[in-house]
């Protein structure tokens, strides 16, 4: 089992390190993001061209540091990747790859822990979908999504293990990976409350009141205070006026559903960050404020189920398409915008399935999900206590970011989409180890994710 182990985790280390740290290096380009967290540095890209290329090489300026009012863990990984490159960088820049570094490494330890979990199917599917260019690439980036699918990764793996071994180290573990999730950008606030649903399962009754206490505070906190105050105006612009409006069957009707006036007409099409968006202008801004907000156009979506339909066909139609960023720097000699080729099977095929095709792409996920949260109920006496349910809330963190990504904001969409995918292809992981092992010999009555963990004595936690 051991040798198995690390042949996983040392092919995973080769295609992430030819991707990550051999030239030309492969990394996401930074869109106007990645101030929010390295602006407290003061690290500045050599050459900055805006989605256009991946800048690789960085230069500390002190008296460019700003210290953003965005609360992400991605931070601390942020840090780790500076104190790395303090001792290795020779002529005293950043390079992209010490982040890439940290990143992987959290990678490569979810996946380390998950193989004693993982048949050799579900061992190839992880391969395949989670080394693959559009999860790799980000790794050598500092948006603060990345934090949310290794956290997000590491929080599944130690779930299960829990459940196997009861080993207080691994409950531990979930709790304070499912916090860094929650904690890792607004967007994914909501993520904290499907994880603090599962702390019955893995502690005893006052624990888990305190732990799921905990995590929802976490949440809420996020929600409230993740982003500086107006923030989030931004993104109900996009969705208007991008999303909403443009693709309207009978514009002015939608228009007065969100009690905007005719002068609004004018903005259709323009995102908040063009220059003649008008949002800049302050008294705009708290009248757009006053008008139209999160909790106004969650109304609008309930009470406006044809302009809700639209609006998420529109947009997964859009989410398997590239990302909009260039992977390459400058000096690569890569023409801008593009993309690498290399370790693309997955995404290019998801992408040939999917572009275009949002209502494809919907019933492929119902399609997944059903078939997934059958094959637990299925096996669920051969299954350690607590798989179901912790099933359901992968399902359910699922439905959060398909409706977070898809009619939350209009911009990025893809890069948006990203922990949704990466929800997707967990279920369709374990769905791959579920499918196999209700077809081997019912003789062997294992648990299904049982392979290599030690079984310990049930615990008061566990009853």
């Amino acid at each position: 089992m051991c040798k198995a182990r690390a042949l996983l985790v040392s092919a995973a280390a080769v295609f992430l390190a030819y991707q990550l740290f051999l030239p030309p290096v492969v990394a996401l380009a930074d869109n106007g993001d990645f101030a929010k967290v390295i602006g407290r540095f003061g690290l500045v890209a050599r050459v900055h061209r805006v989605y256009e290329f991946a800048d690789t090489t960085y230069e500390f300026h002190p008296e460019r540091r700003w210290k953003s009012r965005f609360t992400s863990s991605e931070v601390p990984l942020a840090h780790a990747a500076v104190f790395l490159n303090s001792l290795l960088s020779k002529d005293g820049a950043f390079d992209i790859r010490m982040i890439g570094a940290v990143h992987a490494l959290l990678f490569l330890a979810a996946l380390w822990l998950a193989a004693p979990l993982l048949n050799r199917a579900a061992a190839f599917a992880a391969l395949l979908f989670f080394c693959d260019a559009v999860y790799a690439s980000g790794l050598n980036s500092f948006y603060m999504d990345e934090a949310a699918y290794l956290f997000l990764l590491l929080a599944a793996v130690f779930y299960l293990r829990a459940l196997t071994s009861r080993d207080w180290r691994d409950t531990a573990g979930f709790l304070v990976c499912a916090v860094a999730v929650a904690a890792s950008k607004p967007q994914h606030a909501l993520l904290g409350l499907a994880f603090a649903a599962l702390t019955p399962i893995l502690l005893r009754p006052r624990q888990a009141v305190v732990a799921a206490a905990a995590l929802t505070a976490a949440s809420l906190l996020m929600l409230w205070k993740g982003a500086p105050k107006g923030y989030a105006a931004n993104s109900v612009y996009d969705v208007v006026f991008v999303q909403l409006l443009p693709h309207s069957r009978n514009v002015p009707e939608t228009q007065r559903a969100l009690h905007l006036d005719a002068s609004y007409l004018p903005l259709m099409g323009k995102n908040a960050y063009w220059g003649d968006s008008r949002m800049d202008d302050p008294s705009f801004n708290r009248e757009f404020q006053r008008r139209i907000s999160f909790p106004k156009l969650a109304v609008f979506y309930v009470t406006h189920p044809r302009d809700t339909w639209t609006a998420l066909a529109a947009s997964l139609d859009e989410a398997a398409r590239p990302m909009d960023c260039g992977t390459f720097d400058a000096a690569a000699g890569y023409p801008p915008m593009a993309e690498s080729r290399a370790f693309t099977t997955w995404s290019g095929f998801k992408r040939r399935l999917f572009l275009g095709h949002g209502v494809r792409l919907l019933g492929a996920f119902t399609g997944i999900a059903a078939i997934f949260l059958t094959l637990l109920v299925r096996l669920r006496k051969r299954l350690p206590q607590g798989s179901p349910a912790g099933g359901a809330a992968l399902v359910a963190m699922a439905i959060i970011e398909l409706i977070v990504s898809s009619l939350g904001d209009a911009m990025d969409i893809a890069r948006h989409h990203t922990i949704f995918f990466a929800l997707l292809d967990l279920m369709a992981l374990s769905a791959v180890a579920l499918a196999i092992r209700s077809c081997t010999s019912a003789l062997d009555s294992r648990p299904v994710f049982s392979f290599g963990l030690r079984h310990r004595a049930p615990t008061r936690a566990a009853d």
